[in-house]
């Protein structure tokens, strides 16, 4: 999973909403098991430990407890091409599984089609490197200038940025750091400085100003580091691929996983297998992993 690329919507990029980091680690490592073929009531399964490893924070079960619990109850406004508006929770139910450390995650059907089957208008960036960045807002600014990298630059009024990063309330007029210092002090230099620092994307930015206030930014977006490239004509390789470099499965052992199980029993049995091995359980994950399936 070290090199998986998640793939959403363009209108889930821009729609307006809150999450804290936690909260959008955890719908990052659910996005990661996606699949156009997963039924409307498939479970995806969260490991604790393999998040906050990922992430290199300690967390606690209540600080887990309180962000799915927050997830539930959190609004994605997306306005659909049709004029339509949907409101919709990025999840539908938490369940903790009592001594595993691992999370049951439902998502809720509406949201379902802005993951799958994304032939056109989506962003696509690197699982491990939005888990990587600290600062919520970086981690939403990296979505909105992934989808805009191969263009080169993103322009944007900075009031529509602040409506994305849930700063700004176009009904109440409510608005966040007016004072444009504070602005780019605490949202974008920390933004910039992580993205640029841990991701895949190079990125600065201008200012355009109407008379004296700052009216616009202009995100000029460089590639860094080598980038993945997805192949959609193979809905297996992400899970093929981990089979074989996370869990050191033979090519031949592996495709028979992805042929015989369902993609919830392969996360469900892996996130298994990562927990014994984390607590020194399995000396030979390979072996491990090829009895468990019977492969």
């Amino acid at each position: 999973m070290e090199n998986k690329l998640i793939v959403q919507d363009n209108a889930i990029t821009s729609a307006r909403y809150e999450m804290n980091a936690l909260e959008k680690n955890i719908v990052y490592m659910m996005m990661a098991q996606l699949r156009k073929d997963d039924a409307a009531d498939t479970i995806y399964y969260i490991s604790v430990r393999e998040l906050m490893d990922k992430t290199a924070t300690k967390n606690s079960y209540e600080d887990f407890k309180r962000a799915t619990e927050q997830l539930i109850g959190r609004v994605l406004q997306i306005h659909r091409p049709n004029g339509n508006l949907l409101q919709v929770a990025m999840i539908s139910s938490a369940e903790y599984m009592v001594g595993q450390g691992i999370i049951e995650i439902g998502l809720d059907p509406k949201i379902r089609p802005f993951f799958f089957d994304l032939k056109q208008n989506f962003t696509a960036f690197q699982l491990h490197m939005a888990l990587s960045l600290d600062s919520k807002y970086a981690k939403r600014v990296y979505e909105m200038l992934a989808q805009y990298k191969n263009l080169g630059e993103l322009k944007i009024e900075v009031i529509e940025l602040k409506r994305r990063l849930y700063l700004y309330d176009e009904k109440t007029g409510s608005e966040q750091y007016k004072n444009w210092a504070d602005f780019e002090r605490r949202i974008l230099i920390v933004a910039q400085k992580e993205i640029n620092e841990k991701t895949d994307l190079r990125i600065s930015y201008a200012t355009v100003k109407q008379g004296r206030r700052v009216d616009s930014l202009v995100f000029t977006i460089k590639a860094g580091l080598q980038q993945m490239v997805i192949d959609y004509k193979d809905e297996n390789t992400a899970l093929f691929s981990r089979l074989v470099n996370d869990f050191r499965l033979r090519k031949e052992q592996a495709q028979a996983v992805v042929d015989r199980f369902s993609a919830a029993d392969i996360a469900k049995r892996l996130y298994d297998i990562q927990i014994m091995r984390s607590d020194g359980k399995i000396q030979n994950i390979g072996g491990y992993t090829a009895k468990s399936f019977g492969v």
